[in-house]
């Protein structure tokens, strides 16, 4: 017999109103915090804007905005590369590399294809390497990370061995590709108006069409995307190879924005791309990485800059600030996803 049956009705009474309240509670708990996990990051993120401008006359104003707009750019498409990545359930340490290659490539192939074909030919390159390091993870059955730095120390040596370690300028007539990095639309930077364009197209492809749908689900649950017929390796492939494209998108506007092409440097997003990803997951309390909440995170760390450097905050803050935002968003995700068993370690 089980338990249940061995219950006198006043015990099973007793039981029932203990469960009863129990959910109760659990379903109160849920209606008191469903408005800070849906809102909270929104709300740190407003008052922190309101704090800087209260300590800084400078701060709310239309000029600042476009500096942090443009400041942004870069590490919004590096960031918005890696949230696909993290969708699938995976990781991409070489996106900064990425990001040095492409820049490197258009800066050289400049002089000899024109600006228009070494952009295409750069892009296609970080699209090779997003393909190589999808069919490591995948076929090759090895760890996103472990892949991914090796394929950084990689890109890293090559970079530095085509370049000799000096930088690779472009010629200031070619007018037409310094206008993508430099070039306006009335007050909006060119720059700004790519990142907007390429932020579009990526959400509606992670919302409207089967490719965020099926990349979403191999990294919700890998096995059964498998069993209800999804070819899981091919979307992993293809998270690795939006995420390396998205980094030579950026890798072409570093090198429109700065006339030149450095050998060092790419590293430097990686952190500000985990941060902003998982940042953007607890926005509107989603709890999972998405293209908006990235958006956002990304905005949110560059604010908080602009803020420090105008109240006088010393340049070490900024990383110790990104470390404890990286820290603490974790913590979020995992508040946020609470009812799921934790099973993945690496």
């Amino acid at each position: 017999m089980t338990q249940a049956e061995h219950e006198s009705p006043a015990q099973a009474k007793t039981t029932q109103n203990a469960v009863t309240k129990t959910q109760s509670e659990g379903r109160k708990e849920s209606a008191a915090m469903r408005f800070l996990r849906r809102w909270g990051t929104i709300i740190v993120l407003v008052l922190a804007a309101v704090g800087f401008s209260i300590a800084s006359p400078y701060f709310a104003t239309v000029s600042n905005l476009n500096n942090i707009l443009f400041s942004m750019i870069v590490s919004a498409l590096v960031s918005l590369g890696l949230t696909w990545v993290v969708i699938a359930g995976s990781f991409d340490l070489s996106i900064g590399l990425t990001v040095t290659t492409s820049s490197i490539l258009v800066a050289f192939l400049i002089p000899v294809l024109g600006p228009w074909a070494a952009i295409a030919v750069a892009l296609l390159a970080a699209c090779l390497i997003g393909a190589v390091n999808g069919v490591l993870v995948t076929y090759g059955r090895l760890s996103g990370i472990v892949v991914t730095l090796g394929v950084m120390f990689v890109l890293s040596g090559i970079n530095i061995f085509i370049t000799g370690g000096y930088q690779v300028p472009v010629g200031y007539d070619e007018t037409a590709f310094l206008y993508l990095g430099q070039g306006k639309l009335g007050i909006i930077g060119v720059p700004v108006v790519i990142l907007l364009a390429v932020f579009l197209v990526a959400l509606i492809a992670a919302t409207r069409t089967r490719i965020g749908h099926y990349i979403a689900a191999v990294g919700d649950n890998p096995m059964a995307a498998f069993y209800s017929g999804i070819n899981v390796y091919r979307w992993v492939i293809l998270a690795f190879v939006l995420s390396a494209l998205m980094s030579g998108i950026a890798g072409v506007i570093v090198t429109s924005i700065s006339s030149s092409a450095q050998p060092v440097g790419g590293e430097g997003y990686l952190l500000e791309a985990f941060a902003a990803v998982f940042l953007g997951a607890t926005v509107l309390g989603k709890g999972k990485p998405h293209l908006l909440g990235t958006l956002v995170g990304v905005f949110f760390l560059y604010m908080v800059d602009s803020g420090m450097n105008m109240v006088g905050f010393p340049f070490a803050a900024r990383h110790i600030f990104q470390g404890l935002v990286l820290i603490i968003a974790v913590g979020a995700n995992a508040l946020l996803n609470r009812e799921e068993v934790h099973l993945k370690f690496i």
